[in-house]
């Protein structure tokens, strides 16, 4: 069964205490990562990569990398959504029945 809504993004409480949102910029033919702070109630993306990777490097306590093809510059991005993903509680199963 697949969900008919869209996922936006993780929200993230940073070490600072202040939201997060981890997402993919629209409109992109390539997944590509963004990391959005919120300033004045909005979500404004950090538009700048390195500023992104070091705020998501301090704010997730992200230390090593994510390292394969198609990571490139938003490797500390990658890596925060991988530690995001971890974290989440592992959903729970039915019991099968076998005869």
């Amino acid at each position: 069964m697949k969900a008919q809504g869209t996922v936006k993004g993780i929200l993230v409480e940073g070490s600072d205490g202040q939201e997060y949102l981890l997402g993919f910029r629209p409109g992109s033919p390539v997944p590509t990562p963004v990391l959005s702070r919120r300033s004045d109630g909005r979500f404004e993306p950090v538009e700048d990569v390195q500023e992104a990777s070091r705020l998501a490097a301090k704010q997730f306590g992200l230390s090593g990398g994510l390292i394969g093809p198609g990571t490139g510059q938003h490797l500390f991005l990658w890596s925060a959504f991988r530690a995001a993903l971890e974290t989440l509680p592992t959903p729970p199963s039915w019991p099968t029945w076998r005869p």
